[in-house]
């Protein structure tokens, strides 16, 4: 029985988190989006083709956002005129390939320095 208590516990404390990390990210997308013009952005991420892509990719790999905060920031590109694709791109990106992810993959693997071989 106390096994199942603190799972419940920790299953609301987590909600609350990611609910209260959820508002957080929405509120700040629309602050961002009433100071920068949507025009600027969608200039910068509806490149040609692939190149509005790879830059949306590029943009979500600098990211340090889990899945939870990186859906309000592609419904803030949908709504700010980004192409579909850079936002899937974005949103594809985001969680995967964030600095954070990166560097823990790097400490398990073991990646060391660049040096001389020896």
């Amino acid at each position: 029985m106390n096994t199942l208590l603190e799972t419940l516990r920790y299953f609301v404390l987590i909600t609350v988190e990611l609910i209260a990390l959820f508002l957080l990210i929405s509120a700040l997308v629309e602050i961002i989006l009433m100071y920068v013009p949507e025009e600027k952005i969608r200039k910068k991420l509806s490149g040609a083709g692939i190149f509005g892509n790879i830059i949306a990719a590029g943009f979500g790999a600098l990211t340090p956002f889990c899945a939870c905060s990186t859906i309000p920031m592609t419904v803030g590109f949908l709504n700010a005129g980004v192409s579909f694709g850079s936002a899937i791109s974005f949103l594809i990106a985001s969680p995967l390939l964030n600095p954070i992810i990166l560097g823990m993959l790097g400490a398990m693997v073991g990646i060391k320095a660049m040096g001389p071989i020896s």
